[in-house]
């Protein structure tokens, strides 16, 4: 019976400590990201899916400039006057991953869209920005998001239009101003008085279908869609450039450029980027850089 008593209270004393303390604490253990409410979550609930550790903006407000006439990259629907495509896509789901809320207004001249940028009109720009050390000189990029090239776009019965080497000896071509593709078709040796500068390009695509110019220079992507809505209009050869995509930031703002970053890593990762290129019909036209 004393044996029996004292093997008891060795017992208690074992496990009253255990008792006291309670449960070991396991929550610290447990991986979280930031949701686009702010709120920590298990990863495998985010809006994406993504396990990445990102930043959090606190659910802040931005405004992102935009040259609304760039289909399928950005463009306003017709119906419902909403501002739609492949960019306008990509800035929300950013959003959902810095918990930070990307308002698009647009912006209705894209050879000043950078100078706005930079004089604070905007936090960003989301507008089919090709990265140039020329806009280098006033404004910032994010990482590259797609990779694209300059295309030329002719009448289907156009014969003279090869290749870009044509384009110097043809009357007009058609560019939006500001652009690579004016910078391409001055590469090209096309003289001066025979570019045609627009301030949107579905003005260029409606002139050339109507015959008023010969070719428009424009990036891959809005070329494939204007030369599908006009019936006598055709993609002339291959992309004869390589161009990155980025979101244009204003300097100094390494808060931003490094949340937007990060979030299009795990874009990157977890095939969003990849979903909305096939969403957008940009596969046979763009590619996602390395």
């Amino acid at each position: 019976m004393i044996r029996r008593s004292l093997s008891f209270l060795l017992l208690a004393l074992l496990v009253l400590p255990l008792v006291a303390c309670g449960q070991p604490d396991t929550g610290d253990t447990q991986p979280t990201a930031t949701t686009a409410s702010g709120g920590a979550q298990p990863t495998a609930t985010t809006a994406t899916g993504g396990g990445a550790n990102l930043p959090d903006l606190g659910g802040r407000k931005l405004i992102v400039g935009s040259d609304t006439t760039y289909p399928p990259m950005e463009f306003v629907d017709e119906q419902t006057r909403e501002i739609k495509g492949f960019d306008i896509d990509l800035i929300q789901e950013i959003g959902k991953l810095i918990n930070a809320e990307f308002q698009v207004e647009t912006y209705p001249n894209f050879d000043t869209i950078f100078a706005a940028l930079a004089q604070g009109q905007f936090d960003a720009v989301v507008s089919s920005v090709s990265v140039t050390e020329e806009r280098k000189q006033i404004i910032d990029f994010s990482d590259p998001y797609l990779s694209i090239g300059q295309a030329i776009a002719t009448q289907k019965d156009n014969t003279t239009i090869q290749s870009v080497d044509d384009l110097k000896n043809v009357a007009v071509v058609g560019v939006q101003g500001g652009t690579t593709g004016e910078e391409a078709v001055r590469k090209a040796g096309v003289p001066e008085d025979k570019i045609r500068r627009y301030d949107t390009i579905d003005l260029a695509f409606q002139d050339l279908a109507n015959g008023a110019i010969d070719a428009v220079v424009a990036d891959g992507p809005p070329v494939a869609r204007y030369t599908e809505q006009f019936d006598n209009l055709k993609v002339v050869g291959e992309p004869f450039t390589t161009e990155d995509y980025a979101i244009a930031l204003q300097q100094g703002n390494d808060e931003l450029k490094n949340a937007i970053n990060a979030a299009l890593a795990e874009l990157k990762r977890n095939g969003t980027l990849q979903q909305l290129m096939e969403k957008w019909n940009l596969v046979g036209v763009a590619r996602i850089p390395e």
